[in-house]
């Protein structure tokens, strides 16, 4: 029996369904769209590689721009800003997620949030997930590398204290939550659209 179980946010918790398309609107009339571009492709450069910490990873994000302090000024006053404001306009948490964390937790399991952005504590709201459901949040600049960055997945572990194998990790990504996930022998269940994790209690 799982002691923990791990969401992903972005598509696990909440249907992200036309996210990309508003942050492409967004950033249009913003004159962002470049910057936007270049975030996505620099993400797929740094997926799965490990960089120590946030410090170190936001240094190596950002040096991959063509202007880093530009892009860093724009991630963190325009981009993150604008995504929780979609969120918070746009979507909501899926229906069965509150039940089930309830559920989960009151049988002495823990609740995990692992996100690939930062600014989880804002996003969680922004979408109606009361922070107090999870027994802990982690994103994964804070850990120092992008799904599925091994070192993350286990660290998650060791602040939590459940070993691996004891832990369920639900994303609607295979190949970073799920490859994360079974990189370091945990047990991965993959959902689309926010749907209903097939999870035993």
């Amino acid at each position: 029996m799982y002691k923990a179980i791990i969401f992903d946010l972005d598509g696990t918790l909440y249907d992200k369904s036309g996210l990309a398309r508003r942050l492409v609107l967004s950033q249009l009339r913003k004159g962002g769209l470049w910057l936007l571009k270049r975030e996505r492709e620099v993400r797929k450069e740094l997926r799965g590689r490990h960089f120590g910490n946030e410090e170190a990873f936001y240094e190596a994000f950002f040096a991959r721009f063509p202007r880093p302090e530009l892009a860093r000024r724009w991630y963190f006053g325009t981009y993150m800003p604008d995504m929780v404001r979609i969120l918070r306009k746009h979507y909501r948490t899926a229906p069965w997620v509150r039940t089930m964390v309830a559920e989960w937790r009151s049988r002495g399991r823990k609740v995990v949030v692992f996100s690939d952005y930062g600014c989880l504590r804002e996003k969680l709201q922004a979408v109606g997930f009361n922070l107090d459901w999870a027994d802990a949040l982690f994103d994964a600049p804070a850990l120092g590398g992008l799904k599925p960055c091994k070192e993350s997945f286990e660290r998650i572990c060791q602040e939590i204290e459940v070993l691996p194998s004891e832990c369920l990790m639900v994303g609607d990504c295979e190949d970073t939550d799920g490859d994360g996930a079974r990189s370091v022998g945990m047990a991965f269940e993959h959902v689309v659209k926010a749907g209903k994790p097939n999870v035993e209690f």
